[in-house]
């Protein structure tokens, strides 16, 4: 049984500047490129092809869209960036996905969906807010085109392993 997610790679111009935070506050800086995660990491018997299949179906009317983020917000032991634009685009995919085949990998824990990149980690909600003070000029502006959709298998090291892509068109 492999270990996935279902996630959005952006690729910003500016990638640099969400590199530098990642570097010194995720550990899984690198393991894993800066992410927006639709579907959070379950384990499945499907085959690439059947979650491809299933991308197809749920998202096959869904055109390229823009995001930008800009500032950062905490959540917990989290430090996100936070999106000024297509975050209900995203939140849009993250419904349609867990509506339908993925709802029984949907974790119980997720009330409310609010898409992000997480830049950081930490053991308490202090050091995540310190953190955030610390980054308070982090002033960049990042945008893209999202325009696929990355189907990852989680390695047993926590790297992450791309297994499959689903252009929107």
């Amino acid at each position: 049984m492999k270990k996935r997610t279902i996630m959005i790679f952006p690729e910003f111009e500016n990638m640099t500047h969400i590199d530098k935070l990642r570097d010194m506050y995720d550990p899984l800086a690198n393991k894993v490129r800066p992410h927006i995660t639709l579907v959070f990491p379950f384990e499945s018997e499907l085959s690439s092809d059947d979650i491809l299949i299933i991308l197809k179906r749920r998202l096959g009317g869904i055109k390229p869209f823009t995001i930008s983020l800009h500032g950062l917000s905490t959540s917990g032991r989290w430090l996100f960036l936070e999106f000024t634009q297509g975050m209900d685009n995203v939140a849009r995919l993250n419904e349609i996905l867990y509506k339908h085949e993925f709802l029984e990998y949907k974790p119980i824990w997720l009330n409310k969906y609010i898409p992000h990149i997480t830049v950081g980690v930490f053991n308490s909600p202090e050091e995540t807010e310190a953190a955030c003070d610390e980054e308070k000029d982090c002033v960049y502006t990042f945008t893209c085109v999202v325009d696929k959709i990355t189907v990852e298998i989680i390695g047993c090291e926590e790297e992450s392993i791309i297994e499959a892509e689903y252009m929107l068109s």
